[in-house]
């Protein structure tokens, strides 16, 4: 149980350290795609670290010789944790591969980390928590804004709309 425990740490380390595997939808040339790329790959490193937490338990169920209804109840958790984050990892995957759609807008507000812009669209911000401590002046009401989006609506990338003004 213990090397178990050590094996899902080891992955889950490696795992929101791995760099990106795939090409991005982004245009890696342009600064703020490049920002929206790493945001939205950090998003498919903590999927790829779930997967990690469950996994080594899923082998573990497999290999032990433990009571019966022990074994079983561990392989269906394990089986549905690793099934449900398979599928957090294919769909951080796809939204990483997809080509990003660029939005301009004025913030009406920001609630957590939920932007919405006037007409009613919102959108989930992605941004490290430094970038969204340095973007709070774009994310105050009646600011205009350019926004990096992911087919989902996960915004990755915030910068100033200057031509806009």
């Amino acid at each position: 149980m213990a090397l178990t425990l050590a094996v899902s740490l080891g992955l889950i380390l490696l795992l929101l350290h791995i760099p990106p595997f795939m090409a991005a939808g982004a245009d890696l040339a342009d600064g703020t795609q490049r920002d929206y790329a790493s945001n939205i790959w950090q998003e498919t490193q903590t999927s790829l670290a779930l997967v990690a937490i469950v996994l080594p338990w899923l082998v573990y169920g497999l290999l032990w010789h433990g009571a019966a209804w022990g074994r079983r109840v561990l392989l269906v958790l394990a089986t549905a944790g690793v099934l449900l984050t398979t599928w957090f990892v294919l769909v951080s995957l796809q939204s990483y591969a997809a080509l990003p759609q660029q939005v301009t807008g004025v913030v009406d507000h920001v609630q957590s980390r939920t932007i919405f812009l006037r007409g009613g669209r919102s959108y989930y911000l992605v941004v490290s928590d430094a970038e969204l401590r340095s973007a709070a002046n774009l994310l105050a009401p009646g600011a205009r804004l350019t926004m990096w989006v992911s087919p989902r609506g996960h915004a990755g990338s915030v910068s100033a709309d200057l031509q806009g003004y």
